[in-house]
């Protein structure tokens, strides 16, 4: 089935979750594109096709076939930019079910942002997509950081800016301290400043936090921790995040 909306073209399975929250979907998207595109004062071409799946072990067989890869590993979502995809438009594939719902800021901030450019660094392309999303697991960004700082388990910044280091730590960690730095680059220098670092640090972040915010990464790492450190963290919360890492 299919609904196509001002931005959206939504496909999914007739009788499924999403077919009978497909009103309630397509409204929240597009309060994301609209809030995304404002902040970034970017666009796209065309409509984003969103196919909503019930699990995701066929996301992550959609994942194989259009990447052309063997990573068919279960996943809840992943966004397919026009750059990559056969047909020349913008595809996210996500999960929808009772269990899973993986709508919301995320994969539609990777879409718009890649119109004003691609960081080579996944830290910096999943910061600004945690950003928008705010929450992992129903806790917020910085207290997650806050929470890793506590337990001396926070990878320093500039080991996983490259592919390798971050890939090295579970995305539990990297993406909600993703999340949380991105913020802080745009709180404290930021909309304007924040997009000249993004599209200049391509081939050399390192070089472009100097460069744009005037500081080398090891400094802003410093301040960033400072700031997050000064937040308590509520033991309930503590409790909750703690529960979350054991049962992973």
């Amino acid at each position: 089935m299919q609904l196509q909306t001002e931005h959206y073209v939504f496909h999914y399975k007739e009788q499924s979750a999403a077919d009978r929250d497909i009103l309630e979907i397509a409204s929240l998207q597009e309060g994301c594109f609209d809030f995304i595109s404002g902040s970034l004062g970017a666009g796209i071409s065309g409509r984003i096709h969103y196919h909503l799946f019930e699990t995701p072990e066929e996301v992550g067989a959609q994942y194989a076939i259009v990447y052309n890869c063997d990573n068919d590993r279960p996943c809840n979502g992943f966004a397919l930019p026009s750059s990559r995809s056969e047909d020349g438009q913008e595809h996210v594939f996500a999960v929808y079910s009772d269990a899973v719902k993986c709508i919301g800021f995320h994969e539609d901030a990777h879409i718009i942002s890649y119109s004003i450019g691609k960081p080579e660094p996944q830290f910096i392309r999943e910061g600004l997509a945690m950003c928008f999303d705010r929450y992992w697991w129903g806790i917020d960004n910085h207290t997650w950081t806050r929470y890793y700082i506590e337990r001396g388990d926070m990878p320093s910044i500039p080991s996983i800016l490259t592919k390798e280091g971050f890939n090295s730590f579970d995305c539990m960690i990297t993406y909600p301290i993703a999340g949380a730095f991105t913020s802080y680059l745009i709180e404290r220098y930021g909309m304007d400043k924040y997009l000249e670092f993004y599209k200049s640090c391509k081939s050399s972040p390192e070089r472009a936090f100097e460069q744009v915010f005037g500081e080398p990464i090891e400094a802003i790492e410093q301040s960033f921790i400072r700031y997050i450190s000064m937040f308590e963290l509520r033991e309930e919360l503590r409790e909750l995040m703690k529960k979350d890492l054991e049962e992973e």
